[in-house]
């Protein structure tokens, strides 16, 4: 994770239909919003209960073409739907934005199989007014279905939870209209957490928060090639154990996962980029001890702990890059797999997303179909059981770094 820019490595792998949202957030600025009046000036204040409703009913509309529009049926449609109630700025941005979800849609497809179809779920929270403008926060919980699943163990769809800021205006008829949405997709500031981006030759030197040890250079990334159809499975995936640390419960670390992938353990912090410390409690949870405590044991790769307070934490726990040194190089607590197709459940996948030699996000596998799939479940978006082969084709010139736990 970069220093320069907290938040932002995670935040690129967000859910399926929620990585293209420039155009959706810019839009508040755009042509169509209402001129100031002389209510302006005015507190916020909240919405009657109808405005609520109507406001909500205008977003679950919005949100449920969105996710559309990267199913089978969004991607075979000739012309993107846009909400009939936003403004004429916000309906031109998501022409565009549905248009190019709906091509990712026929990448899905292409890759392996797509998504059926889509159920979109929102939950309103907070909502206000200010003269004619009025903002609403809400959490969307989205799942987008697989077609073809063939056994009852196997995931029936990528499911993404996600909270929103939408904004409203009125138009010309004094209704009410969408004019932008901020999703929540991890800015938050956790530099406690992130260091430097690296170089082939770690320097190792005072200024690495990591740590003073030279680590050498970044290990060879995981192959990403499909194994022939009739490859074994691996025996990990038959027997729940690992040669290299048999005694962790992987089928701990998974249920974790399933049960706090949306809503986070009141126990831990949860921080604006959450992917590595949400996998440091399943790993923590199938059996992973702790190494160090304190204040000046924290930023040590050799050392993996949770304190009560961000100054008492290990970066190694948050931090994708740290996580990677301790778990791979000093506790040996991973073994590197040459291919990302030989992970099974319980084992972790790492992204480095532009190939700087900084690992940006932190995945735990979660489902398991021999070679033909693999579902990877992650914190920032809060995401569960999203396809191994989508992921790939999505960011096919990321470095890829798969973990045996």
């Amino acid at each position: 994770m970069r220093k320069i820019a907290p938040g932002l490595p995670c935040a690129l792998l967000t859910a399926a239909v929620l990585t293209l949202t420039t155009a959706v957030s810019a839009s508040a600025a755009g042509p169509s919003a209402s001129p100031p009046d002389s209510r302006s000036a005015e507190e916020s204040r909240p919405l009657a209960a109808a405005d609520v409703q109507d406001l909500t009913g205008i977003a679950r509309a919005y949100l449920r073409q969105r996710a559309d529009s990267v199913t089978l049926a969004g991607a075979k449609r000739l012309a993107p739907v846009t909400p009939e109630r936003a403004t004429p700025a916000l309906k031109q941005s998501l022409a565009k934005e549905f248009a190019q979800l709906a091509e990712q849609g026929r990448a899905y497809e292409k890759a392996s199989g797509g998504y059926s179809r889509a159920e979109v779920a929102v939950t309103p929270g907070k909502a206000e007014q200010k003269g004619d403008r009025a903002t609403l926060r809400l959490t969307e919980t989205t799942s987008l279905l697989y077609p073809n699943v063939r056994s009852a163990d196997e995931p029936k769809a990528e499911e993404y939870t996600l909270d929103h800021t939408l904004t409203f205006t009125r138009d010309a008829a004094g209704a009410w209209v969408l004019a932008s949405d901020r999703p929540d997709i991890g800015t938050g500031d956790v530099t406690t957490y992130n260091t430097p981006p690296r170089t082939e030759q770690p320097t190792g030197d005072a200024g690495d928060t990591g740590g003073t040890k030279n680590e050498g250079p970044r290990p060879a990334a995981s192959g990403t090639e499909r194994p022939p159809a009739g490859t074994p499975a691996d025996e990990k995936a038959k027997t729940g154990k690992s040669a290299l640390a048999a005694g962790y419960d992987y089928t701990a670390m998974v249920n974790y996962a399933n049960r706090y992938w949306q809503h986070p353990n009141g126990a831990y912090r949860t921080y604006g980029n959450d992917c590595t410390n949400f996998v440091s409690q399943a790993m923590k949870a199938g059996g992973w001890k702790k190494k160090g405590s304190g204040f000046f044991d924290r930023k040590d790769r050799d050392k993996w702990y949770y304190g009560d307070h961000t100054w008492t934490t290990s970066y190694t726990w948050g931090g994708a890059e740290n996580w990677f040194w301790f778990a791979r190089k000093y506790s040996q607590r991973v073994k590197p797999l040459s291919n990302v197709w030989q992970m099974a459940l319980g084992d972790v996948l790492q992204a480095d997303w532009d190939r700087d030699n900084t690992i940006d996000h932190t995945m735990i596998v979660t489902g398991f179909s021999g070679t033909s799939e693999i579902y990877l479940t992650y914190h920032t978006s809060n995401t569960h059981n999203r396809k191994l082969t989508n992921l790939l084709a999505k960011y096919p010139h990321a470095w890829w770094y798969a973990h045996r736990t």
